[in-house]
Parts: structure tokens; C-alpha cells; sequence
């Protein structure tokens, strides 16, 4: 029978289980280390060790994990990046990142732009976009020397060529830079999804260096099974999909224990109450909720957990200090788990 490891790594502890179809075969629990890879290669050896398993019948790795969060929670890891919104005249009188804490927006934010585009809802343009004025925004971008761009358009997610286009003029003066666009990240808000973008952009190199860890932790044990990221909806994606979308791991926590809750137990409509103490951050908390759990197969998520993840967003958006629009707003693709005039300030 396929067998399948899960793996939690928190700020404190690294939680690793061997389930064989429904059973549990082992667990264990080692401290998180600095470094990542050798808390969940410490936690992976003890684990096969307890259980006798053989990594070649290991058929897939899940792993939840906290990193991105405390890096945002902690101000750490952050890297600078260039808001773009294309909105004017529309969008003038708030600028990107308004409502962000100052600290956090001195670290992350300190390039933003507004620059003419955006469409209104029925899909017709507010007004036309100017690639000249993103070209010369994008050179302003590469002389402050940022790397990672975040690209916000008025109602995208109606129409995404606005994006797509400035994305391009990205790419052609900075071959190396990584865009991140809004209409791939939340729905109509513009706020939130500009936020989760610029949040999701600001995370891009620590999402590379982190996955190749968990990457490397496996191949230390001899694992080779593929390895998938829990996201805060209750699904799963692959680990190419979470370097490139880290933001989708905020509040996946509370996620994974709604659904490791209705599994072992077998409810699918049931109240859970988490009471989470981590020493490490001293966080305390104690959630009740109702859970309609999605079904799990083919990667096809309901819109019942995806409904009640928007009360774990909202836990993230406490946290942090940032409103986002993400996950639970967002459309989940199947490529996921098979792994889916501007002025300056």
C-alpha cells in the first residue's frame, strides 16, 4: 500500500508522521533549526528510523510550514521590491501600500508607481496604457537596483493584458528580475490583491532558497517522492508553484488542522477548536470554527474550506498588519497539484 510522510515545520518544533493509506505508522517531533535542512532531515531520519520504512516506497511528501509568515511577522528575509499599479487617473487618491505599517513599508515598499491603465469591471479601459511611461518607470526600477517588481492593474482578473504587458516590458530591460502579477494572485479588490502581490514579491528569493532546502533535506534521507506545500484553502501545491507563490502558505496552519482533524476523525462537517502554543513566538490562540471539508481527489477543491480560509486570512491580516487578497479568493487551477503621465514616490 502507498505509504506518504507529512511534515510540519514550525518555529519551534519540526512534526514529521508516516501514514499508510488512512493509518498513522510513526511519528515524531524535533526542534526547528535555523537552517531549515537539518531539522526536517534530523526529523525525517528518526522517522523512518521508528518506522522501518523504505524511502523508495515513499509516494509523496506534504509538507505545512510557518517560514514565510514569521519572515513577514519578524521583518526578516524581506526583499525590496517596486510596486507598479497601472490606475491613474482612477486610482489617485490612494496610493499602493497606504495601509501597511511603517516599518514594514520602509523595508518592503520604498518604490512604488502609479502609472496610467486599468479597466473598469465590464472590461472597457479607464484609460489607454502607455508602455513608454512603464519603460521608464522599469529603468528607474533597475537604477535603485530591485530585483523583485509586483504588478497591480484595476480589475485585472476581468482583463489581465494590462499586466501582462507591462510584465514584458519588465522582462526585456531586466532579464533577471521576477514579476509577480496580482490577477495571478487574488480577485477584484484592488487593495488586497495588490498586496498579496507586493507581499508575495517581497518573499520570491526566500521562496527559491527555502523549497531547495526542503528539496535538499529530502534527498539527504534518499527521498525522492515528489513534495507538495500545503496553501491556506486546505489543498495542496507543488513545490515549483510555492517558490513562485509563497504568500498561499499564510495561515495554511489552521488549514492543515481542519483538515487533519475531519481525516483522522472522519467528519467532514464538524467544529474544531485549535489551540496553538508556540514558545518560540509566544503566540496563543484559540480558534472555533465549522469546517466543510473538499473533497481531496484530482486536486479539485470545493468552495466550502475555501470559504471559511477567508476567516484564516483574516488571522494572517492580524498578524502581519496588512490586508491581502489571496488563496481563498483565488480561483485554484489543477496546474497547482500537478506540479498553476505616471509619477513616482
Amino acid at each position: 500500500m502507498q505509504q506518504r510522510i507529512g511534515i510540519d515545520v514550525g518555529g519551534t518544533n519540526t512534526d514529521a508522521v508516516l501514514m499508510q493509506g488512512q493509518e498513522v505508522i510513526g511519528a515524531v517531533k524535533t526542534p526547528t533549526t535555523a537552517d531549515v535542512t537539518s531539522g526536517i532531515v534530523t526529523a525525517l531520519q528518526e522517522l523512518l528510523q521508528q518506522t522501518a520504512a523504505v524511502p523508495s516506497d515513499i509516494r509523496g511528501v506534504m509538507l505545512g510550514t510557518t517560514h514565510f509568515t514569521n519572515a513577514v511577522v519578524q521583518r526578516r528575509h524581506l526583499s525590496p521590491v517596486a510596486a507598479v499599479r497601472l490606475g491613474l487617473p482612477a486610482t489617485a487618491c490612494v496610493p499602493p501600500l497606504t495601509d501597511w505599517p511603517e516599518d514594514l513599508r520602509e523595508l518592503v515598499g520604498q518604490a512604488t508607481y502609479m502609472l496610467p491603465g486599468g479597466h473598469e469591471v465590464d472590461g472597457r479601459p479607464i484609460v489607454p496604457f502607455e508602455p513608454q511611461a512603464m519603460e521608464r518607470a522599469v529603468h528607474d526600477i533597475k537604477a535603485r537596483a530591485i530585483t523583485d517588481v509586483a504588478i497591480t492593474s484595476v480589475f485585472s482578473p476581468v482583463d489581465p493584458s494590462l499586466e501582462r504587458q507591462a510584465a514584458a516590458i519588465v522582462q526585456h530591460v531586466m532579464p533577471d528580475a521576477t514579476v509577480t502579477l496580482s490577477c495571478d494572485i487574488g480577485r477584484l479588490g484592488l487593495l488586497e490583491r495588490e498586496n498579496a502581490a507586493v507581499m508575495n514579491a517581497c518573499l520570491r528569493r526566500l521562496g527559491r532558497t527555502t523549497v531547495q532546502a526542503f528539496r535538499q533535506a529530502l534527498a539527504i534521507v534518499g527521498l525522492h517522492a515528489p513534495l507538495f506545500l500545503t496553501q491556506n484553502d486546505g489543498t495542496l501545491m507543488s513545490a515549483i508553484y510555492a517558490e513562485q507563490y509563497p504568500v498561499l502558505t499564510f495561515a495554511s496552519g489552521p488549514t492543515n488542522s481542519m483538515r487533519g482533524a475531519a481525516f483522522l476523525t472522519g467528519v467532514a462537517d464538524a467544529m474544531v477548536i485549535e489551540d496553538v502554543f508556540d514558545l518560540g513566538q509566544r503566540v496563543l490562540a484559540a480558534q472555533v470554527r465549522e469546517v466543510r471539508v473538499p473533497d481531496s481527489h484530482a486536486g479539485e477543491a470545493r468552495a466550502g474550506c475555501r470559504a471559511r480560509a477567508l476567516a484564516q486570512r483574516k488571522r494572517a491580516e492580524l498578524a502581519l498588519g496588512v490586508r491581502l487578497g489571496c488563496a481563498a479568493d483565488r480561483p485554484v487551477g489543477r496546474q497547482q497539484f500537478r506540479g498553476r503621465h505616471g509619477h513616482a514616490t
